[in-house]
C-alpha cells in the first residue's frame, strides 16, 4: 500500500479483512459500543488521540450509514450504494494500515504486536450472521 512502509503482504490482507468485518458490521445496523472499541486499534496513549480517533470512526460510520439511508431501489440508488461501500473499504483499511505501520515503525515491537493481535480479534468476531 505505502512504498515507505515496512509492511508486507501479510499485513495488506490483515487490514483488508478487518476492513471488510468492519464494513460488513455497519451494513448490518448501527455500531455497537463493542464494536467501536474494537475498532480502534491504534497505540492511544492520551486522552485527546483516543478522542480523535473515536471522532473518525463515528464521521465514518455516518457517511456510509447515511449513504445507505439515502440509497432508493434504483440503478442509482445501486451504484450509489456500491459506491459508498467501496469507499468505506478503502478508508477503513487505509486507516488500520496506517494504525499498524505507525505502530510498527519500531519493528516487530509490543505496539506493532498489540495493534495486530487487536486485527486479528476482529477478523475473528466476523460479520454478522443473518437471523
Amino acid at each position: 500500500m505505502n512504498e515507505m512502509s515496512a509492511l508486507g503482504p501479510a499485513d495488506e490482507k490483515l487490514t483488508r479483512d478487518a476492513a471488510e468485518v468492519a464494513v460488513s458490521w455497519v451494513l448490518a445496523g448501527e455500531l455497537t459500543r463493542e464494536q467501536s472499541e474494537q475498532l480502534i486499534v491504534g497505540e492511544h496513549l492520551s486522552g485527546h488521540s483516543w478522542m480523535g480517533e473515536t471522532d473518525w470512526l463515528q464521521r465514518w460510520e455516518t457517511n456510509l450509514r447515511d449513504a445507505l439511508i439515502r440509497a432508493t431501489n434504483s440503478e442509482e440508488g445501486r451504484q450509489l450504494v456500491a459506491a459508498a461501500k467501496d469507499t468505506a473499504l478503502r478508508e477503513m483499511q487505509n486507516h488500520l494500515y496506517c494504525e499498524l505501520d505507525s505502530a510498527g515503525w519500531l519493528g516487530p515491537d509490543p505496539g506493532y504486536q498489540r495493534v495486530c493481535a487487536s486485527l486479528r480479534r476482529i477478523v475473528a468476531t466476523g460479520r454478522p450472521t443473518a437471523p
